[in-house]
């Protein structure tokens, strides 16, 4: 098994980005004073700053060339960002430590990773993820039941059940809906055909990227 699926519960889900896999490869023998300035400067690029200035002055002063300087901060930005949208309760300290062991990152680094993530700016580069990266509200609550039509002026629908569908969604609104019974069954068939070509697909990109 390659060293990028060597676990799948990983908060990066099954598939490794590049981008990660490439900066790890990029951190060793780095040592940890330019790790560190690299780290802020990208968490301060999180929150919105220019940091243009601060990247030149670490690329004139440091021994890391400017390809590989490129290629750590593209894979910290990703990693930062994919980790801060994931809430706190989903991911805890020690796990994303371990995560990150087995992304192969040095462990002189994993702490300051770490603090980055669930720190006190953690806040801060949480309200600028939420506001840069457009989402739609997410469903709190869902109720249903079985009705039964007994009068209608259609005879066509008499006696015919149907599934009635609340949904209570982050953003304070509801939304309720009827559905047939033979919709929902065809609705319920779809998904499981959807989730099975992606699992599927899954699958043959995780060989191909082995062979």
């Amino acid at each position: 098994m390659s060293a990028s699926h060597a676990k799948d519960s990983t908060f990066l889900g099954g598939r490794i980005p590049q981008e990660i896999e490439t900066m790890s490869k990029n951190l060793k023998d780095v040592g940890q004073d330019t790790f560190r300035k690299i780290l802020k400067a990208v968490v301060s690029a999180l929150e919105g700053k220019d940091c243009r200035d601060v990247m030149r002055s670490i690329a004139e002063t440091s021994t890391v060339t400017e390809e590989r300087l490129s290629h750590i901060v593209a894979g910290m930005y990703r990693l930062l960002t994919e980790a801060i949208l994931i809430p706190v309760s989903s991911l805890k300290q020690e796990a994303f430590k371990d995560d990150l062991r087995e992304l192969r990152i040095p462990e002189d680094f994993i702490a300051d990773f770490a603090s980055a993530v669930f720190g006190n700016r953690r806040t801060a580069l949480e309200a600028v993820a939420s506001k840069r990266d457009p989402h739609l509200p997410s469903m709190e609550d869902f109720r249903w039941r079985v009705d039964v039509t007994i009068s209608t002026s259609s005879l066509a629908r008499a006696l015919q059940p149907s599934i009635l569908m609340q949904m209570k969604l982050s953003d304070g609104t509801s939304q309720r809906f009827e559905v047939p019974v033979s919709k929902f069954q065809e609705l319920r068939y779809n998904v499981a055909l959807i989730l099975k070509e992606m699992n599927d697909l899954e699958k043959r990109s995780i060989l191909n990227i082995q062979d």
